[in-house]
């Protein structure tokens, strides 16, 4: 099944520097390494709605799911 939303990178870099959390310190919150969150916000990594990191992100930066994904399609452009 193809995923329609997928995570926007820039936009949970932009929250989280706002928030003035630290990348590491974010990382530990959501249970994922540094260098994973580090490639989510560089857009290496684009992990879909179904996963609970994509959740935890948005409960841990206080956005909803539609502020921090884009549909999946602007990524295929």
């Amino acid at each position: 099944m193809a995923r329609t939303r997928v995570t926007n990178g820039p936009a949970i870099r932009e929250r989280r520097e706002r928030l003035g959390i630290l990348q590491a310190d974010l990382a530990e919150q959501i249970g994922v390494s540094g260098s994973y969150l580090s490639r989510i916000e560089s857009g290496a990594e684009t992990p879909g709605m179904g996963t609970m990191t994509v959740h935890d992100l948005a409960e841990a930066l206080k956005v909803s799911l539609d502020d921090i994904t884009v549909p999946a399609s602007e990524l295929a452009s």
